[in-house]
Parts: structure tokens; C-alpha cells; sequence
């Protein structure tokens, strides 16, 4: 196979970077200016400056543009599934309001529908420059499949968190570890199931010991367990009080009769449950305190923020300065097209640069190796190092320096 040169007004190459946490998350990343990605059957032979390039005969150049290349990036959570909602929920009034939008129309869309939705999901996901999609699967059924075809189709990496909702027995023997609405798609292909992982909704509409099994379930087989956390205040209203819109919402539908407030704030709850640890992904994170800042990051807990979710709903933002500075693992992701205009998770950063001044080397670690550690790929994931496969994203101006 000849040789490919990819020349660019600049690359951040990455290589030889680890998950970044705390301090190191802001260390200057090394910039190569006038640079050219060395590809060959696919995977990076060099990153070097132009002048440096010794072409053999044939190699084939192609030049970019005035850009700057980074690897490609890692979208840790998104609902694939619902984008065929996109436009027709509720937005700027509250979480529970835009659920409460949400509920009746899961089921309205055909699988036709559905899946030309996927379809464009996933084309538009890697489009964008994405290696891979933490995608949330299990809202409604027979989807789990369709969103596996679609990633592989447009070539996306994906893991599949196959989410448990609701209250009663956690895993028996003879069914396996995935929720009702996965499991016979997941026990029918095991090319499939090698990309699952049993996850838990959130603390107040999952039980308490289905999400104990799944994360211990995930910890014995090597698989990531992920699950919302501190997304809304009326999370915390109803695991603490037991009161509030999100409990009048689910009383009597998906809280059992005999269901009490725990009397605990999401993380600590979590923390008792014993569903925080290295080999975690809490996902927005929104309404923590220093303490749970903290927490999370003692705990070894990977935290994937949301932020143009949160906003567009009217949630709020997280506390991205104290997350910075805590030593906890972020990464980014876009939720899903029933609460964002887009799945481009770039525009998370971007985002997070222009409202809350977040340097762009933070930015872009919690964009590549930081978000490809917190779905739990190997390195060199996420950056392009010797030997790594040749997949990169244009950086977008407001995130170059």
C-alpha cells in the first residue's frame, strides 16, 4: 500500500498522553505547526513537521487545509435510540417537565422511522470526527440492534450501556445480566453483547439492588457501569424529602407502593450503594457540592458531562471549575437529540470554552484520552501514536490555540 500524507496547518497528535486528571489536564499539549500525518494500510506511521517529511516516491499527499487535526474524539454518552424525537420535546422548563413531554411519544415512531433516524444519528455522529459512542440502550425494544448496524455501518466504535429501569428482582441465572428490553438481542449475537455492559438508569428509577448486581457484574467482567447522577435539583428533591414534580411524575408508575426517600443526596447514595470506583461513569453531574467534588474524585469515579443538555433543558451547569480542580476523570458527552440540537461532541467543548472559559488543552484531553478511558478503551486510544488507527477530527477554532 503507498504511503498517505495528510498535511495540516497544525497537529495535536497525543502521543504518549494518559487520562489527565486535575492539574495535568491543563499542561500544554505539543502542537506541530505546517504538520503531516504519515498513514499507511490505515494506521499512523509519524506525526511530523512538513520540512521533516521525507516522501518516497508515489506517497499520495493531500492537504487539508488551514486546520488543526486532533484524534478523534469520544462521545461518552448518547441515546442513538430517541433520535427520531428530535424537535418535539420540551425544553427550558425543567427536567421533569421535558420528561413528562417525552413519555408519551416513545413509542409513536415506527421501526422504519426509527431507524432511518439511527441511520442519520450515526452518519452525522461520525461525520464529526468521532471514534467512538457510549450509547444508552434499553428505552424501548428491538433498537439495541438497530443502533449496532448503524454505528457499524458508518464505522463508529461503540459500547452499548444496556440500561435497567425501574424496580424489582435484579439478574436470575437463567436470564444473564441484561435488562428485559436488551437481553434477546444481546444473547442472540455475541458479537453484540462483546460491546454491552448492564447500566442503571438513575438512583431514583432503578432499584437499589439491580444496580448493586449490575455494577458488580460489570467489575467482574471487565466492562464499564454507567449511570446518571446529579442531573437536576429535582433529583435531589426526591431522593431526599421524597417529594417534589419528579416523584409526581413517577409515583405510582415506576416507584413501587412501598418506595421511601432514602433521605440521601445522589452521591452519597451512590457512594452507599457501593456504585462508585475506578471502572464507573456517572453521567452530568450537575447539581454537586464541593464535598461530592471531592468524592467523585477520590473515588476514582469517571464523571461525563453534558453541558448543552443541561442548558437546553434548564437544569442548570455543573460545577466544571470545582470538577477541574478536584482530580476527577471528565469527559464529554452530547446526550441525545430529544434534549440537544446536535451529536456533534465537539460542540460540548466549545460550549464549555465559550461560557465558562475552560482552557482548550482541557478540552481536548476530555475530548480524546480522557473520554476513550472513561468508556474503557485501551490505549493508544485517543491520540495518534505510531501504530494507532489513522482516525482524526478537525479541531474547531474556538478550541485551537
Amino acid at each position: 500500500m503507498s504511503l498517505l500524507a495528510i498535511r495540516a496547518r497544525s497537529i495535536l497528535s497525543l502521543n504518549g498522553e494518559s487520562p489527565a486528571r486535575g492539574e495535568r489536564l491543563f499542561a500544554p499539549l505539543k502542537k506541530i505547526d505546517n504538520a503531516v500525518l504519515l498513514v499507511r494500510e490505515g494506521l499512523v506511521l509519524d506525526v511530523l513537521p512538513w520540512k521533516e517529511a521525507d516522501l518516497p516516491a508515489g506517497a499520495q499527499v493531500r492537504d487539508v487545509g488551514p486546520v488543526c487535526l486532533a484524534p478523534a474524539v469520544v462521545n461518552a454518552h448518547c441515546h442513538i435510540q430517541l433520535s427520531c424525537l428530535k424537535g418535539r420535546t420540551l425544553w427550558g422548563k425543567g427536567f421533569s417537565a421535558w420528561l413528562s413531554s417525552m413519555i408519551p411519544l416513545l413509542h409513536e415512531a415506527d421501526a422504519h422511522t426509527a431507524g432511518l433516524a439511527v441511520q442519520d444519528a450515526c452518519e452525522d455522529i461520525a461525520s464529526s470526527g468521532t471514534l467512538h459512542v457510549g450509547d444508552v440502550g434499553g428505552s424501548l425494544p428491538g433498537r439495541l440492534s438497530m443502533v449496532h448496524a448503524a454505528c457499524c455501518a458508518t464505522g463508529l466504535g461503540v459500547t452499548h450501556f444496556c440500561e435497567w429501569f425501574g424496580f424489582g428482582p435484579p439478574f436470575a441465572d437463567t436470564q444473564g445480566p441484561w435488562p428485559p428490553r436488551c437481553r434477546e438481542e444481546a444473547e442472540a449475537d455475541m458479537a453484540l453483547a462483546a460491546c454491552c455492559a448492564p447500566a442503571g438508569h438513575a438512583l431514583y428509577s432503578t432499584g437499589p439492588d439491580i444496580l448493586q448486581a449490575a455494577r458488580r457484574y460489570c467489575a467482574q467482567h471487565g466492562r464499564i457501569f454507567s449511570f446518571h447522577l446529579a442531573e437536576s435539583s429535582e433529583e435531589t428533591e426526591l431522593l431526599t424529602d421524597g417529594t417534589g414534580p419528579l416523584y409526581q411524575c413517577y409515583a405510582g408508575k415506576v416507584l413501587p407502593g412501598a418506595w421511601r426517600a432514602p433521605g440521601k443526596r445522589p452521591v452519597a447514595l451512590a457512594a452507599d450503594l457501593g456504585l462508585l470506583g475506578p471502572g464507573s461513569l456517572a453521567v452530568h453531574g450537575v447539581h454537586l457540592n464541593a464535598d461530592e467534588t471531592g468524592m467523585l474524585a477520590d473515588s476514582g469515579t469517571a464523571l461525563c458531562l453534558c453541558p448543552r443538555s443541561n442548558s437546553n433543558l434548564g437544569v442548570g451547569l455543573p460545577p466544571v471549575g470545582d470538577l477541574l480542580e478536584s482530580g476527577t476523570l471528565l469527559c464529554l458527552g452530547t446526550d441525545g437529540l430529544t434534549s440537544n440540537t446536535d451529536l456533534d461532541v465537539r460542540q460540548e467543548a466549545v460550549f464549555l470554552r465559550e461560557h465558562l472559559d475552560v482552557p482548550p488543552e482541557a478540552l481536548v484531553r476530555m475530548l480524546t484520552v480522557n473520554g476513550a478511558a472513561a468508556v474503557g478503551l485501551p490505549q493508544p486510544a485517543g491520540s495518534l501514536s505510531p501504530g494507532s488507527p489513522a482516525r482524526f477530527c478537525i479541531l474547531p477554532e474556538a478550541l485551537t490555540y
